[in-house]
């Protein structure tokens, strides 16, 4: 009886704090926040100017006034300005129903012959059923406002609760092939999301009307490798999160025999989206020939910093060393609030032997590497054993070693960067440009064909 009263007591407390959570504070608060904790919030200033920010503030702040069901939508786009995928924001809420909320969500009348004419269009809008379960079928049309290129409204739905001409998604152009906005998850609940825009489907969820979804078999394998050939070795390493620590030192010394005798090796890094730098450690003695230099990282000492980073030491999979060199930098940060302290010192790194075998390594890159793994192909680059080859990479280090903080009422988070790379006081950044393959790969072809082909000849 106690266990119910409590829960409804939670109830209470989290729909009172929903209805009176108010737009306007809630930018606001996120903006202060971003202003004094966003490590990379002065050199941005100065990119935007400070009369463009302030303009541009502004005007997300005169949308938040009235910015309801779009509030989260608003605070997404003023973090957009800052144009730094270590920015992101995740969704807390539960997924209770708020019956309350839901009937004050609006309906959109769609003009007389719009469902028929989207019906045959050859351009991304059309009318979308729901992939999973077939329980919405929406219709998906540009309508420009501030705050979104393109609509998707339900105009058929098996769920009692989503009405005719309730929006559920809303969002804008990233670029020709990708929306960014919100969608109206099934309790109703905006969360940030963006969306892939494919011949006959949106986001991977929403298929055209009319025609089959395309197979596509993925499964997340963490590490796997296996002989190309009698000279070449293949690795593929999925992530460098600190989970995946053991299995790619593991994968590294299971194969030891194989790397210590073939003279090639295949490192396949595609959509790597980072993780660790530690986690990267096995792999650093077979590819490095020299010296790796290393430019360093200055971390913001902020009271909301520390304590982002205070949460990291109860974090299981991180090694008790590195929690150790953690707690030393809090150290330093609490002796040094407001200032941007040197957490890691330039430093050349002659500890490594260059190892007779592998003789060549051809690493693949693409657009989904990212953060710690642009940092270890930094490391990389600097070895004449290494190749790499595909696309270039997403561009997303220079501000790094995201920690998050609460919204102040939305249940919602802020993912932000809390370092600053003195790579960009030389002019080497690389953050929105990436880092460049020596060799550039079609989409269509066989990579690690390729790969081999490089290798072997």
């Amino acid at each position: 009886m106690k266990i119910i009263k409590l829960f409804l007591l939670l109830f209470i407390i989290n729909n009172a704090n929903a209805q009176t959570c108010d737009c306007e504070k809630e930018f606001l608060h996120i903006k202060q926040f971003m202003e004094h904790n966003y490590a990379g919030f002065t050199d941005k200033l100065k990119l935007l100017t400070k009369s463009g920010y302030d303009k541009k503030a502004n005007e997300f702040y005169k949308l938040s006034k009235s910015g309801g069901d779009n509030c989260v939508l608003i605070i997404s786009q003023y973090l957009d300005m800052f144009k730094d995928d270590h920015i992101q924001v995740s969704a807390t809420f539960s997924t209770a129903f708020d019956s309350a909320y839901i009937s004050r969500r609006k309906q959109i009348d769609l003009p007389a012959g719009k469902t028929e004419a989207l019906r045959t269009s050859t351009t991304h809008e059309g009318i979308y059923n729901f992939n999973f379960d077939s329980a919405y079928t929406i219709a998906v049309y540009k309508d420009k406002t501030p705050l979104h290129d393109y609509i998707g409204v339900i105009i058929d739905s098996k769920l009692p609760s989503w009405k005719k001409g309730m929006i559920k998604f809303e969002a804008k152009y990233v670029n020709d092939s990708l929306l960014k906005g919100i969608l109206y998850v099934r309790n109703h609940m905006p969360k940030v999301e963006w969306f892939y825009l494919g011949k006959n489907s949106i986001g991977g969820d929403w298929q055209r009307e009319g025609t089959k979804k395309e197979k596509r078999s993925f499964t997340y394998v963490p590490v796997s490798s296996k002989k190309l050939s009698d000279k070449t070795l293949y690795i593929q390493v999925s992530d460098f999160d600190p989970s995946n620590y053991k299995r790619i030192d593991s994968i590294f010394k299971a194969n030891q025999e194989a790397l210590n005798s073939m003279p090639n090796l295949v490192l396949d890094l595609r959509d790597n989206g980072g993780g660790s730098d530690f986690s990267y450690t096995p792999i650093l003695p077979y590819i490095v020939t020299g010296p790796v230099k290393n430019i360093g990282v200055d971390v913001l000492a902020t009271e909301a910093n520390i304590a982002g980073w205070k949460k990291v030491l109860s974090d299981p999979d991180i090694p008790d060393d590195n929690k150790k060199s953690i707690s030393r930098m809090i150290e330093t940060m609490e002796n040094n609030k407001g200032k941007l302290v040197n957490i890691v010192d330039d430093e050349i790194d002659s500890s490594y032997k260059t190892l007779a075998y592998p003789r060549k390594v051809a690493i693949l890159i693409n657009r989904g590497c990212a953060s710690t793994t642009e940092q270890f192909l930094l490391a990389a680059m600097q070895s004449s054993k290494v190749t790499l080859m595909g696309e270039s990479t997403n561009g997303t280090l220079d501000y790094s070693n995201m920690r998050d903080s609460s919204f102040s009422c939305m249940p919602y988070r802020l993912w932000y960067a809390t370092t600053r790379s003195r790579r960009l006081d030389v002019g080497q950044g690389i953050d929105n440009t990436g880092i460049k393959p020596n060799q550039f790969l079609k989409p269509d072809t066989d990579w690690i064909a390729e790969a081999v082909k490089l290798l072997e000849q």
